[in-house]
């Protein structure tokens, strides 16, 4: 699926970057769900693109898509950029997988040749041959996600969007699917991807892009950079996380975010580098803050707390 440039989006002069986003923002019925995020992306560069539910990862990929319009800011986008996308929800359909492939393959250029003969090999790759007559509205969730991911190859993408589509995936199907994606990197595509297990971003990606409530709060490149290092984690109230903000620019810095207390009281959690604890202890003292707990956290890698952040009291994702 080619997608030229349209309302907001320059097409890109010849350039290492197939699409660059800069200070793009989304606004849906007066709330912005995305706020001046820029992104440069790369062919044979595979991205994650990680974030607490909520955080606009799936508006980022639509807009990456061609989908969605931004409010604000420019896309730039290699001319006729052919688009694989893979949305994070595919339904039951009452068609059959080979008549489904079969009507995408048209509507992208295939011919049917092309068609069949791309379909039978991802059908047989994923192991779903044997339904390729069958109704899809009786399909398993890790089914219809495999035909959501061979819809989006049945193209040779020049860039390869998916939100969360290791989704209902048995090891076989994960395994296969991270193959396919290190083919298509070696052929030059480009990957974005959004995830919530981290051990995806360290089998896959040459770059991470991190999104809380809409805005970019990390970036990248050097994935070595996430090794494990001893941190701690501080959680103190009676501070706001809007006075602290400057704080993310001094040494030793890893990560704050908004938890919640036994008690339910607004808290901050602040993680460090190790070597400078007591330096950040005493200035949440210093500021008025007051202390509710210091954790240590010996294989802290940075991932973790944007994908499944607990509360001091050991609460699940927010």
């Amino acid at each position: 699926m080619g997608i030229k440039a349209g309302k907001g989006i320059a097409e890109s002069p010849a350039e290492a970057a197939c699409t660059e986003l800069e200070a793009v923002s989304k606004m849906y019925t007066g709330r912005l769900v995305l706020q001046e995020v820029s992104m440069s992306i790369r062919p044979g560069n595979i991205t994650a693109l990680i974030g607490r539910n909520g955080s606009g990862k799936s508006t980022l990929l639509s807009i990456l898509a061609g989908l969605v319009q931004v409010t604000s800011g420019v896309i730039h986008r290699k001319a006729d950029l052919v688009i694989g996308y893979v949305p994070e929800a595919f339904p039951g359909l009452k068609f059959t997988p080979e008549q489904y492939l079969r009507s995408m393959g048209r509507i992208r250029g295939l011919s049917s040749a092309e068609i069949e003969e791309r379909m039978a090999e991802l059908l047989e790759l994923f192991h779903l041959a044997p339904f390729r007559g069958q109704p899809m509205i009786n399909f398993s969730k890790g089914m219809l996600q495999k035909i959501n991911l061979i819809q989006s190859l049945l193209i040779e993408p020049e860039l390869l969007l998916l939100d969360e589509p290791m989704s209902g995936l048995d090891l076989s199907a994960q395994n296969t699917l991270v193959q396919l994606l290190r083919e298509r990197k070696e052929k030059g595509t480009a990957v974005v991807f959004s995830v919530h297990e981290p051990q995806w971003v360290e089998a896959l990606a040459d770059q991470l892009h991190i999104l809380q409530a809409g805005r970019t709060v990390r970036t990248q490149q050097e994935m070595e950079a996430l090794s494990a290092r001893p941190a701690t984690y501080i959680v103190f109230k009676h501070l706001q996380e809007e006075e602290l903000l400057q704080w993310r620019e001094q040494r030793g810095f890893l990560s704050m975010q908004a938890v919640t207390e036994l008690r339910d009281q607004p808290c901050i959690g602040l993680t460090v580098d190790a070597t400078v604890s007591d330096e950040y202890l005493g200035r949440v003292l210093e500021r008025g803050g007051s202390v509710v707990s210091v954790e240590p956290r010996d294989d802290w890698t940075g991932l973790e707390q944007w994908m499944n952040p607990k509360t001091p009291e050991g609460g699940g994702r927010s």
